[in-house]
């Protein structure tokens, strides 16, 4: 007897537990990692395991082959030559395109110009993300939306934009003024309750936090985790937060993302392709968590977005990189706690270095 978890079920080991989750459902459990070292092995017959173990054990693998049938995330295989016939995935998505994403952070409508569109197009990028700051009013917030049609002949799947939320705005949005062709998230910060709710092809996500572009990047928190299987895959093999993502900041400066302190150049003299050959820019993208400090002993980490903009300064690798946790992470893999990130003592030098006392 053998067990078959399905493709879309993925298991992951931290340090003192393990997670499952379906990359399809959403479902997420905690599991002790004697259960991961059964389910990571595709070989093991359960059925020879069980006539070896005493009653007791055997009642608690009983309990776990129940739980993993009952909750559709494995099925139970008869003999090696049927499991032999499914194939195991390779956990690699390949996307030809260079860049995935773009970030453009405005404090003016002026920086979304014409002129990017075409190198959008060109760089055949799949999902941007409009971050406005405080200095944006409803009549510029309206404009914004207007310009909105000129992606519609782009690659973008996905157009995600930042605002402050307004009842104005709100209405706007939900009574179908938009003209646009692609899936819009708004994110609206500031709000005065905290709601997600589809409106057809639209999305809309609010929050009573404020938003401080570009300082609140990097947070990491249980409800922002990414479950779904292009990002386990890209996590895998790739840094999850800077692979194939270009930014703008507010000053037209082209960054990895707009928190990052190097810049390469400025969208007034340089292209999102030219930005993309400087021999610094990809440095981070194959960076994975495997390679952080106390993130590669987290179950979490195929999940979590790894911020290299904020980090607690502690450790480089031999080519120089940060490999330091990120700062704004309160989790802690080795006791399964969470707690304020801001008021940990191994904070202190990240948090005076970019000055968030």
């Amino acid at each position: 007897m053998y067990l078959k978890l399905f493709e879309s079920v993925k298991i992951t080991k931290g340090f003192s537990r393990s997670i499952i989750f379906d990359t399809n459902s959403g479902f997420l459990k905690f599991i002790p990692n004697i259960l991961y070292d059964l389910l990571v092995n595709d070989n093991q017959n359960y059925l020879l395991l069980k006539k070896s173990l005493d009653d007791e054990s055997n009642k608690i693998l009983q309990q776990y082959i129940d739980f993993l049938i009952s909750n559709k995330l494995a099925i139970i295989i008869s003999s090696k030559k049927d499991l032999n016939r499914f194939k195991n995935s390779n956990n690699k998505i390949d996307e030809p395109n260079s860049l995935n994403y773009l970030i453009i952070d405005l404090d003016n409508i002026n920086i979304l110009c014409e002129r990017i569109i075409p190198q959008i197009i060109e760089s055949k990028i799949r999902f941007i993300q409009i971050r406005t700051t405080p200095l944006f009013s409803n009549t510029e917030i309206l404009e914004l939306f207007s310009l909105l049609r000129l992606f519609n002949e782009t690659y973008i799947n996905e157009i995600s934009i930042v605002i402050k939320y307004t009842p104005e705005i709100f209405s706007f949005i939900i009574n179908g003024n938009i003209d646009s062709e692609k899936y819009l998230q708004f994110i609206m910060h500031s709000s005065d309750e905290n709601l997600r709710k589809d409106y057809g092809s639209i999305e809309i996500i609010k929050n009573k936090e404020t938003i401080k572009i570009p300082i609140s990047c990097g947070s990491v928190k249980l409800e922002n985790m990414n479950s779904s299987r292009s990002f386990y895959y890209e996590s895998i093999h790739c840094n999850s937060c800077l692979n194939k993502k270009i930014s703008i900041d507010t000053n037209g400066n082209i960054r990895n993302c707009p928190s990052m302190s190097q810049n390469f150049g400025n969208i007034k003299d340089t292209t999102l392709e030219g930005a993309l050959e400087h021999p610094d820019f990809k440095k981070y993208w194959n960076l994975t968590k495997d390679h952080i400090e106390v993130c590669r002993d987290c179950e979490f980490r195929y999940m979590c977005t790894d911020c290299r903009a904020y980090t607690e300064r502690t450790h480089t690798n031999s080519e120089g990189l940060d490999t330091s946790k990120p700062l704004k992470c309160g989790y802690n893999p080795y006791t399964s706690e969470w707690e304020e990130w801001s008021k940990s003592p191994l904070k202190e030098k990240g948090i005076k270095h970019y000055d968030m006392e």
